[in-house]
């Protein structure tokens, strides 16, 4: 069996996480399954790493794409690619890529992908993502279309599920689902310990996606805020770096306390989430930052940029440690000192539930895509 998967990608760590989760998964069902990837998904080095194929596209043009479409399969196969007629069924794991925030052409491109998947047979599931909201027409057509075509379709949460049941009121194939890295296990904690440290992961989407100058121009004093605040109960920041793009604020953060902090940079996104699973505190403005921590039982304070951070602090039982932009210094302590001070043991206690009944429900999420898929037991 041939699965192609689109929307993850190596620039971003929680896309990453999330091919990881997938592998993991299709590889434990069917070891023989291929997995190939479009060419946005990271380098040949990238693709080799997972042991991914090329996934062709099927309208370029161009001598190469020419020779590689007429070169036998057995060949293609040797320079690790495929083309589209080979692909049995595509799992889409966007994350985060539909919704009035998005670019229109994006949706309009995705939907003729799917409607002409679906001309083919192939069965395509896209993934428990936030979805939304969809007030612009023409993305409410786009999406429309993507819902019709569609095998499957998870939403991440209660509010994306209602965003995407008002663009296909009547929708069979639409199911709530949560985030579904939570099943992919970092290092045992004995290999590598926890530590009194606070990880601080910033996001450069919220200076891109503030709604105000204020909003944005408040971005950096907040994290520095957060430093100090942290540092207030004897626990250590450190700064880590979750995508390509964040490096800028993590020098920005720096720049206005005036002082140096400790950096994590790390590739692999499994050590990452080890890394942030060994904290004892983690402030993200990150979705796949904060999952990981909350995944793991550590409590985890988040600013937001979309619904999707509401809600997932919502199905973990801590909604109040989203934090406004801009938040005053009062607002950073009271959530600081509710993860580390008093009422920390029983928000961790509270984490841990939440997330036992999340892992349970991403079993049964994968049970139907596996029948869908037609991998077999």
């Amino acid at each position: 069996m041939t699965l192609g998967i689109v929307g993850t990608s190596t620039w971003n760590k929680g896309a990453e996480l999330m091919q990881v989760a997938l592998q993991e998964h299709l590889r434990r069902r069917d070891p023989g399954v291929v997995l190939a990837v479009p060419g946005d998904f990271g380098s040949f080095e990238e693709r080799a790493q997972y042991r991914l194929r090329y996934m062709l596209p099927p309208l370029r043009k161009g001598r190469a794409w020419l020779a590689l479409q007429l070169l036998p399969m057995s060949l293609r196969r040797s320079f690790g690619v495929v083309v589209e007629d080979e692909v049995d069924a595509i799992l889409d794991a966007s994350g985060f890529a539909f919704g009035d925030q998005h670019p229109l052409q994006r949706t309009v491109r995705f939907a003729e992908d799917v409607e002409r998947w679906r001309r083919q047979g192939k069965p395509v599931v896209l993934l428990p993502q936030a979805l939304g909201p969809f007030e612009q027409p023409a993305m409410r057509a786009a999406f429309a279309r993507v819902m019709r075509a569609a095998t499957l379709v998870y939403a991440r949460d209660p509010v994306s599920l209602e965003h995407a049941r008002s663009v296909a009121p009547d929708a069979q194939n639409l199911r709530l689902a949560p985030d579904f890295t939570n099943l992919v296990k970092p290092l045992e904690p004995e290999e590598i310990g926890s530590l009194n440290r606070a990880c601080i992961v910033p996001n450069q989407r919220m200076i891109e996606k503030a709604t105000s100058r204020e909003e944005a121009d408040a971005y950096v004093p907040l994290l520095g805020t957060v430093v100090r605040a942290v540092e207030a109960h004897g626990v250590e920041p450190v700064l880590l770096i979750h995508g390509a793009h964040d490096t800028p604020l993590v020098e920005g953060v720096q720049q206005h306390l005036g002082r140096s902090l400790p950096v994590i940079e790390e590739r692999d996104p499994v050590r990452i989430k080890a890394e942030l699973g060994r904290s004892r505190l983690v402030v993200a403005s990150r979705f796949h930052a904060l999952v990981s921590a909350l995944t793991q039982g550590v409590p985890a304070i988040a600013t937001s940029w979309s619904h999707k951070y509401e809600m997932l602090f919502a199905d973990y039982g801590c909604p109040d440690l989203v934090l406004p932009v801009p938040a005053d210094a009062e607002q950073v302590h009271a959530a600081v000192t509710r993860t580390l001070g008093p009422e920390r043991e029983g928000l961790v206690g509270t984490l841990q539930a939440r997330a036992g009944a999340f892992m349970a429900q991403m079993r049964d999420m994968w049970q139907e895509v596996d029948g869908v898929l037609g991998i077999m037991p």
